[in-house]
């Protein structure tokens, strides 16, 4: 492989390490290894940086990147979301519903973009709604693993706005991309 093929491949690939991380860092959650799974986590969370970050670089956007890479993030977020729920950490079914509604609903309307040759462009707002999903995980995970006594209401606070936000950008994707969807 030269290494103008690696550098146009290397932002699958640090995708696909998310999505082989995310399992691994999910399990590790459920058998009590949380600080290890939490090491996963900023992994996994790096390389969501910089697959973006060689993709630009290196000009290799690619149709299967820019499909993967969203479902790679789900994967994380949602997963992640979903244990601490399980686990009855903060996360409550208000909370769960919006961040599941919302990554399904957008899922299902970037295929159906995507079907007729459309690309949805991430917006900043998802981009913003992301980096807060990430802080709410930060936030939970320290405070299972430092026992930090980070206030639940605080924290279930900032979760519950975020998960507002993330519920709006699903909205918010739906309007901007309404015109391209139903124009003919």
């Amino acid at each position: 492989m030269t290494n103008l093929s690696f550098k146009r491949l290397l932002p699958n690939l640090l995708t696909i390490l998310r999505i082989i991380l995310t399992p691994i860092c999910l399990y590790l959650l459920f058998i009590d290894m949380a600080s290890l799974s939490f090491v996963l986590f900023l992994m996994a969370s790096f390389t969501d940086f910089l697959d973006g970050y060689f993709a630009r670089k290196y000009n290799s956007v690619s149709k299967i990147g820019s499909f993967i890479d969203p479902i790679a993030d789900k994967m994380l977020v949602v997963g992640l979301f979903v244990s601490f729920y399980i686990l009855n950490i903060i996360i409550d079914e208000y909370i769960l519903f919006m961040v599941i509604f919302r990554d399904v609903f957008v899922t299902i309307l970037r295929i159906a973009m995507q079907s007729n040759g459309i690309v949805m462009i991430t917006s900043k707002v998802s981009k913003f709604k992301t980096t807060l999903q990430f802080l709410v995980i930060i936030l939970l995970f320290l405070k299972i693993i430092l026992f930090i006594d980070l206030d639940d209401a605080v924290i279930y606070c900032i979760a519950l706005i975020t998960a507002i936000l993330t519920f709006y950008t699903g909205v918010h994707y739906l309007k901007n991309n309404f015109k391209q969807i139903y124009k003919g």
